[in-house]
């Protein structure tokens, strides 16, 4: 296959539109991401703290166990 130059982008031909199953295929990709991406999943009620301590532990637990979630939902997405 000839590799082709091109001076400008507005010079490059437009990339072939994809397959219905391709597309659908994309779409799911992307529908997948943006909801695993977006929810924010808070515990329903008011959570009571003894300490300062306690609470900014159970903190950094809750957003390490959003890390982990969203390292696995990559993962999955890469796969």
């Amino acid at each position: 296959m000839p590799v082709r130059r091109y001076r400008d982008v507005s010079q490059m031909p437009p990339p072939p539109p994809p397959s219905q199953g391709e597309l659908g295929r994309r779409i799911r990709v992307v529908w997948a991401r943006a909801a695993a991406m977006a929810c924010f999943q808070a515990r329903p009620g008011v959570q009571r703290f003894r300490s300062v301590e306690e609470a900014s532990e159970a903190k950094e637990r809750e957003t390490d166990e959003r890390v982990r979630q969203l390292q696995a939902a990559r993962k999955a997405w890469t796969d």
